[in-house]
């Protein structure tokens, strides 16, 4: 007889994580907030932001930290997808120090180079946590979320790059740090780009 719990687990791992993590995520109804509250704008937006802090809460309790990564990290694509990434990063594909100077002067981020400008350290330089899916959550942490900060940051790096890339949260706000800063491990081919 297969427990909830072990039900659960087996489900995300598999990549369908109980109707579709991501799908979820990507729906419209995700998405769409009131701009002038920064509020959801409906019941069902309520109850899909509830519905995964608590899978999260669940995730975060029932498996190791691999597992909980792997998922995590792999349900990026929804954010990734949802902000249309790909076109807007299209223009700095091979073009690192560019897409450097568009986040440092657009997002205000901060970014430094260390191992022969084999690993970048990005600071999103902000005293909160940027995720979408705490708008309704300030007051929790879920520190599972950096997980897929690095899956973000790996797709955005691994585009601009043009191959892999290694993105590990260094500092996080979820994680009861002041800000959220990323380690980004380049691929050695990545040394010509300027």
């Amino acid at each position: 007889m297969t427990t909830r719990r072990k039900f659960l687990k087996t489900a995300c791992l598999s990549g369908v994580c109980l109707c579709g993590f991501s799908s979820i995520a990507q729906s419209e109804a995700m998405t769409a907030l009131d701009a002038s509250t920064n509020e959801p704008a409906n019941k069902n937006e309520t109850m899909f932001l509830k519905w995964i802090t608590e899978l999260l809460n669940n995730l975060d309790a029932n498996l190791t930290e691999v597992q909980l990564r792997e998922i995590v990290k792999s349900a990026s694509i929804a954010h990734h997808q949802n902000l249309d990434m790909d076109k807007m990063l299209s223009q700095f594909k091979g073009k690192l120090d560019e897409f450097i100077k568009f986040i440092e002067e657009k997002w205000d981020w901060k970014v430094s180079y260390e191992n022969k400008k084999q690993v970048l350290i990005v600071d999103e330089n902000k005293p909160f946590c940027v995720c979408p899916l705490l708008v309704n959550e300030k007051d929790r942490k879920f520190p599972a979320l950096c997980y897929c900060s690095e899956g973000f940051a790996e797709r955005m790096f691994s585009i601009i790059c043009g191959v892999p890339v290694n993105a590990t949260v260094i500092s996080s706000i979820q994680r009861g740090n002041n800000k959220c800063v990323y380690r980004i491990v380049l691929n050695s081919s990545d040394k010509n780009l300027k």
